[in-house]
């Protein structure tokens, strides 16, 4: 009886310890934006509707999406712990979930020591995370155009990835499972990123390929395998000067269609190019400074060869911290030859929108025969 006691005071101890060095976390950020865009057209199912003209409106994204989740890590013993994420992304405005999946964000579990981490789920890019540092906004949603440089597969189903860090470079790896059966290339797409961080210089190298299906593949109503190659490889580098951080990169571009069926994203090959600083103009405050160009080469979408004038974007924005967690920002962003971060580049005859994304998810559209398009926000994030 005293030796079962014993063990079980034991136990007990064991398991306060295990719980000692393991953690969970809740984090979150929230963000609202009162936003200015004019030659605003109004759409329905990707298809033109009466009305347009300027339009203020409430955002959830700004400088972030607004997000919440979830995330632990357990030490295992001998420098082996496991980990998860789990991140979905909301809407201010209304109180909805963005996205249409519980965990769209991020949903993932691993292991990790020192040799770097290994993680199974729906995760980020290698070419995502590996140039996040090279992009002069940060990805964020309402001023960057994110999915006219990274595509609109940044997120990935299905992924198996390595992250390591090796002194000052860094290497992301990844593979994603079609789940096609019959095919072991259908649906499935992989990546590689470099990076490397010395003193003030920084240097990133990335390339990720989608094997993306149809829209009949996708739906499982045709009994094929046919897909097309949404391929990106990137380049960018960065360099501190006391204050201010400069950035640029190149990121080339070739999407192309499956020989049969409607295909989700627009085929098209093109030459993307960005500059940017940051200059934290004191302990508070930073403003940063962008310019954006895309070189179409070509491009067509449902059989249809179009030639769109080439996409620039110019950004400024002012970020000013009120405390660790609360910041007001500011932003003036236009387009040229497109809509705000190039959601839609050009309109074919009957109306469809011809852009980066599926008419329907995308966030703006400008008004037919308009240069461009101007944004004025105004916003406040809290991270928690």
């Amino acid at each position: 009886m005293k030796k079962t006691l014993f063990g079980a005071a034991c136990a007990g101890l064991l398991m306060q310890g295990a719980h000692a060095q393991s953690s969970l976390t809740l984090y979150g950020v929230v963000t609202a934006s009162m936003q200015y865009v004019n030659h605003a057209q109004n759409v329905s199912g990707g298809v033109l509707a009466p009305g347009s003209g300027s339009q203020v409106l409430m955002t959830s994204a700004g400088i972030a999406q607004s997000r919440f989740g979830l995330r632990g890590v357990e030490d295992l013993g001998g420098g082996l712990q496991s980990l998860f994420v789990l991140e979905n992304q909301f809407n201010t405005d209304n109180g909805q979930l963005g996205g249409g999946l519980l965990f769209g964000r991020q949903a993932y579990v691993g292991l990790k020591n020192s040799l770097g981490r290994v993680s199974f789920g729906r995760q980020y890019t290698s070419s995502f995370l590996t140039m996040a540092n090279f992009m002069p906004a940060a990805y964020a949603p309402e001023f960057e155009p994110v999915v006219g440089f990274a595509g609109a597969n940044f997120r990935e189903n299905n992924m198996v990835q390595y992250q390591g860090q090796f002194g000052p470079a860094g290497l992301n790896a990844h593979w994603s499972f079609g789940e096609r059966a019959g095919s072991a290339t259908a649906g499935s797409a992989y990546g590689i990123g470099v990076a490397y961080s010395a003193g003030a210089f920084g240097l990133g190298m990335a390339y990720d390929e989608v094997k993306t299906l149809n829209q009949a593949e996708a739906a499982g109503t045709s009994a094929g395998n046919e897909y097309g190659r949404d391929m990106r490889a990137a380049i960018g580098a960065s360099y501190q000067i006391g204050a201010v951080k400069l950035m640029g990169g190149y990121r080339w571009g070739n999407s192309v269609a499956p020989a049969t069926g409607a295909f989700t994203l627009l085929p098209h090959r093109d030459d993307m190019y960005w500059l940017g600083l940051n200059w934290d103009a004191t302990a508070a405050l930073r403003l940063t400074l962008a310019y954006y160009y895309d070189d179409i080469k070509h491009a067509t979408v449902s059989g249809t060869s179009v030639n769109p004038a080439n996409p620039q974007q110019y950004l400024a924005i002012a970020d000013y911290n009120i405390s660790k967690r609360t910041d007001f920002f500011c932003a003036v962003m236009y387009a040229r030859n497109a809509s705000l971060n190039w959601d839609n580049i050009a309109y074919l005859p009957n109306g469809q929108s011809v852009g980066y994304l599926p008419a329907t998810a995308q966030t703006y559209y400008k008004t037919p025969g308009s240069n461009g398009q101007l944004g004025v926000s105004l916003g406040i994030r809290t991270i928690f």
